[in-house]
């Protein structure tokens, strides 16, 4: 027989029993205490290395058994033993070849569930939302970053109408384009999910209008693929399981890991969105030569200067090869 400390559920009173298995019961006796409780209604726990093992029953009532070998001979006997996950356990290669399975299962969630995921929920948020996500995304940019076009309204109306002349039409989403100004931010465009293509002053002055209807060829590619959404998909996802992981002991940590983390996504929706613009420029205009040429007069002024890892764009020399390559 083994001691135990035994709860009936109701007070908060602990009773010292006797405890021992017959005829397909548990049995616990002791001062003012007489339980039997059959086997299949037990559950007697998992082992815990230095710790009692607590036993539960049916009832609400429990015991802890201090004495965790001696109840693991007992339940041997009686055809009771540890569940083969907790032999398992004990045995240190079955525990590394577990925790390498999780890894595993954990990157290719990353590289490829994930992806695969936010690349079939994206189409299916509602019009509605996306709507609203890019409003409050233009304002609060408008608010942190952005300054009042100063490019003069028949200029701006200029552009709107060379890019319509080869952006729009079946097959291809819609599109509506806001100017800016953001000498912070440079030469650069911006395509929120709702279709609205932030241009900014700096890539007008930078580019000539062959140039830039490529660079918007490439932001409408960047809607084709549904990749803002697509993003902000894979970011919440990163940042619950960063956030899970972390705790609240610190939160920039979060943020530089998930940040990391995504700009592998970001490379990749900038090349998906470089092959939809050679393609449609290919067809519309017989060559992608004025991306190749943006992204080389670009690159002039903005090249990174850290490790690859920290940037969310590919190398533009392996982009302006790619683009080349293409061939009508």
């Amino acid at each position: 027989m083994l001691e135990a400390f035994y709860y009936d559920g109701k007070r908060a009173e602990r009773h010292i029993v006797a405890l021992q298995i017959r005829d397909g019961q548990l049995w616990l006796d002791g001062p003012g205490v007489a339980a039997r409780h059959a086997l299949a209604e037990v559950n007697f726990g998992e082992p815990l290395c230095g710790t009692a093992r607590c036993i539960e029953m049916a009832d609400g009532s429990r015991c802890e058994v201090g004495d965790a070998a001696g109840l693991a001979v007992l339940l041997d006997q009686a055809g009771r033993g540890d569940s083969l996950v907790v032999r398992l356990q004990k045995r240190w290669r079955w525990a590394i070849a577990s925790l390498l399975v999780v890894v595993a299962g954990s990157l290719a969630g990353y590289f490829w569930g994930l992806p695969a995921a936010a690349r079939y929920l994206a189409p299916k948020i509602p019009e509605a939302v996306v709507r609203q996500i890019s409003t409050t995304v233009l304002a609060q940019l408008d608010q942190s970053h952005f300054k009042s076009s100063r490019l003069p309204a028949e200029a701006q109306q200029a552009i709107r109408e060379r890019a319509a002349h080869i952006l729009s039409g079946p097959g291809l989403p819609a599109w509506r384009l806001h100017f800016r100004a953001s000498p912070r931010l440079g030469a650069n465009a911006f395509a929120l999910p709702s279709g609205d293509i932030v241009v900014l002053d700096e890539l007008v002055d930078r580019l000539d209008a062959a140039q830039l209807n490529a660079v918007l060829a490439h932001e409408v590619g960047h809607l084709a693929g549904h990749h803002a959404l697509r993003r902000m998909i894979q970011g919440a996802a990163v940042s619950l399981v960063l956030a899970a992981w972390f705790g609240d002991v610190s939160s920039s940590a979060v943020g530089i890991s998930a940040f990391l983390l995504q700009s592998g996504y970001s490379r990749e929706a900038e090349r998906e969105a470089d092959a939809y613009a050679v393609h449609h420029l290919l067809r519309c205009c017989a060559s992608a030569e004025p991306l190749a040429e943006a992204l080389a007069k670009l690159d002039e002024r903005t090249r990174p200067s850290g490790a690859a890892l920290f940037s969310s764009h590919p190398d533009t020399g392996q982009r302006i090869q790619a683009i080349r390559s293409r061939k009508p």
